[in-house]
């Protein structure tokens, strides 16, 4: 790979974040609202033009390269960190025929705890693209403007491209593997510091800004339980979407999301459907699962978001710990360490606390007074590594 400093392409910088799931857990894929805020913690990216039409990257942190060309018929890796720039070129080469590529060299490091729920893959494959994105100028491809036309569109097509969907005539392929909505590209492309945004998906659309008073921060603990998205756990997360996906495509109506089938006939109205019917999936397993989605998406979120609108940020802890225990006990997607973490948290003091992204591992928030936010931090870490000592070398917290 040429050291980009000596390329004689203007070389060109980019950053992009992560991001917090407060609320709205698997909901975007359904139709559903989440409410995100992005992080500063995220990838630094400093990329340049070259003449030979590969996608070369370097790892800072690592010195790991790789180099490859834009292929629509490229072997995606499976178990590697390249897979994610690997299926972004695959699909920039598939969804933009218009004019002649330019192959773009990529230096990158991240500050992002990897698969811990923060969006590090999400955060990787956006950065990626943007800055191939920058070098082609992609966005005056005839392919781009017939299909994207906003911000949102543009979240809601990244989405895609990880997901492996097409949208409208961007044609899709398989993508990382995941079945999984736009609710992270959205947080990380439309979201603001100091703000939670509340997103809805399917289309994405933007329904409301809340400002986070000042006085509150994030404490972030990763948990050092990797929640990659690959093999078994892939299987695992992928279950949680199937599950909805079963229900929509059995449904008579035409309704084409579990949102819409909720408000057209109510959560007893799809208890009953469900009962009535034979599916691929234990009913039980489909009503719970329903279920999980009703009480986040129409009771949890527009209860929190009124009160923070309200400036009653001390009175959302009980609500949230209900979407926690309904991941645990509808979702199953907890792993022991992170449901410890968000009970060590609220017996802390946190205004607020869950466990976050895709489940099966990965980060819990706190929700803290600014003034108490250094002390609760090493109360909380001290007490997960007292619980979980083999945790030690992988575990992080940060504000």
């Amino acid at each position: 790979m040429p050291n980009i400093q000596d390329s004689g392409f203007e070389i060109q910088a980019l950053f992009v974040c992560g991001r917090i799931e407060f609320l709205g857990k698997h909901t975007d894929y359904c139709g559903g609202r989440s409410l995100v805020c992005p992080v500063e913690r995220g990838f630094r990216l400093s990329f340049c033009a070259n003449e030979n039409q590969l996608i070369s990257l370097e790892n800072a942190d690592s010195g790991e390269k790789i180099s490859f060309g834009f292929d629509e018929n490229l072997s995606i890796s499976e178990k590697h960190w390249r897979k994610y720039p690997q299926t972004v070129a695959h699909r920039i080469a598939r969804n933009f025929k218009s004019k002649k590529l330019k192959g773009v060299d990529i230096k990158f490091q991240s500050d992002l705890p990897q698969a811990a729920g923060l969006s590090s893959s999400s955060a990787f494959m956006i950065a990626v693209f943007q800055a191939i994105s920058k070098i082609n100028g992609l966005e005056a491809f005839e392919e781009f403007r017939a299909n994207i036309h906003n911000e949102f569109e543009f979240a809601e097509y990244l989405g895609c491209v990880e997901n492996g969907q097409s949208y409208r005539s961007l044609i899709g392929d398989k993508g990382v593997g995941t079945f999984g909505g736009s609710q992270d590209h959205a947080a990380i492309l439309c979201g603001k510091q100091g703000v939670l945004s509340q997103f809805s998906f399917a289309p994405v659309r933007l329904e409301k800004e809340i400002v986070l008073p000042e006085k509150y921060c994030f404490v972030i603990a990763s948990s050092g339980v990797i929640a990659e998205k690959t093999g078994a756990a892939m299987e695992k997360y992928n279950r949680v979407s199937r599950l909805v996906s079963e229900i929509v495509a059995n449904w008579k109506g035409a309704e084409k999301t579990l949102a819409e089938i909720v408000e057209n006939v109510g959560l007893e109205g799809v208890k009953k459907f469900i009962a009535d019917n034979d599916f691929a999936f234990p009913k039980e397993e489909l009503t719970n699962r329903v279920e999980q989605f009703y009480v986040e998406n129409f009771e949890i979120i527009p209860q929190v978001s009124a009160l923070l609108e309200n400036g009653e940020v001390e009175k959302i802890g009980g609500l949230i710990d209900i979407s926690q225990q309904n991941a645990e006990r509808f979702l199953r997607n907890q792993t022991p360490e992170t449901v410890y973490l968000q009970r060590s948290a609220r017996n802390f003091g946190a205004i607020a606390s869950s466990a976050f992204g895709a489940g099966f591992g990965g980060s819990v928030y706190a929700l803290v007074r600014k003034t108490e936010s250094e002390s609760f931090a090493g109360k909380w870490k001290a007490d997960c590594l007292k619980k979980f000592p083999h945790l030690a070398e992988k575990a992080e917290v940060f504000m």
